[in-house]
């Protein structure tokens, strides 16, 4: 009787699940995976590294794509939180796998032993979408965002508008982010979820208070953290306590300017994550390619 509960509660999830949110919209995902290949070919004219294809960054894009947008049922099972402590509780109802870490390795080992270009590009679309995915701060920390008691199965930040002439023109002539090229796709996922809960943690312009209140950090490393007194309202009228130690109160407007910054920069550590990612890729290609022909030549 109470595995057979236990198996309805589940197939009630399974239900819901085309319902939930895992993070960005897969049509955010391919614009902010644009965005990256432009900035990076546009970085790369003139140098030895071979800037990225039309159809290159076709295949990166649909993987990425694919992958927020794939089937309910593996996406149920294989969940969208980081896991900053490498290690701890993965578990959730029952057999739920909430950390996409071991995902995230798997895809990187099967990039590097895979010889097709074609499906190394689509690998590498897979391991932007988990790098775009963790410059969100409930996905970063992470906060559990799914409240099926209150109807309410996402994050409003993953829903947040992408303003694409804020982006162009933020990303402008930048090339900074590739002054000290990461070594490892990994390298490039961490530094951008501390980014994010760094962002979190840093002060908001011009109130006594961080973004802590919308999402409070757990008490160690990957550890699931939970909405402040905001609440789950990014990009809401929000009216909360500055601070625990002080009565006085806090307000945030619906569509607040301090809402489109914040979202701006995390939506830029999304973008330029994504041309590390394709950076480091061209440059393995491209030394491998330099070694291959160097050998043949030999002979």
């Amino acid at each position: 009787m109470r595995s057979s509960a236990a198996g309805l509660g589940l197939a009630a999830l399974l239900l819901l699940a085309p319902t939930l949110s895992f993070g960005y919209d897969p049509q955010v995902h391919q614009r902010l995976t644009f965005f990256a290949a432009k900035a990076l070919n546009r970085c790369l004219e003139g140098g030895d590294i071979p800037p990225l294809t039309p159809l290159q960054v076709r295949f990166i894009a649909t993987s990425n794509m694919g992958l927020a947008n794939s089937n309910p049922l593996v996406r149920f099972f294989r969940w969208s939180y980081f896991d900053a402590a490498d290690g701890g509780s993965r578990k959730f109802l029952w057999l739920v796998n909430t950390r996409f870490s071991e995902h995230f390795e798997q895809l990187v080992m099967q990039l590097q032993n895979t010889a097709d270009e074609a499906e190394r590009y689509q690998d590498l679309g897979r391991i932007v979408s988990y790098v775009q995915l963790v410059s969100s701060p409930p996905r970063a920390l992470p906060v559990y965002s799914a409240r099926f008691w209150r109807w309410n199965f996402s994050d409003r930040f993953d829903r947040y508008r992408l303003d694409e002439a804020a982006l162009q023109a933020a990303l402008a002539a930048d090339c900074q982010f590739l002054a000290e090229p990461p070594e490892s796709y990994q390298e490039i996922l961490q530094a951008v979820a501390a980014d994010t809960v760094n962002a979190v943690r840093a002060p908001m312009d011009g109130l006594p208070t961080t973004w802590e209140p919308f999402w409070t950090p757990g008490n160690s490393a990957g550890e699931f953290g939970a909405y402040g007194p905001a609440g789950n309202n990014f990009g809401r009228k929000a009216e909360f306590r500055c601070s625990a130690d002080t009565a006085k109160r806090c307000v945030l407007l619906k569509n607040d300017p301090l809402y489109a910054e914040f979202a701006l920069h995390r939506q830029l550590a999304a973008v330029r994550g994504t041309a590390q990612a394709m950076y480091l890729f061209q440059r393995q290609a491209n030394a491998a390619a330099l070694n291959n022909h160097g050998g043949q030549h030999a002979e």
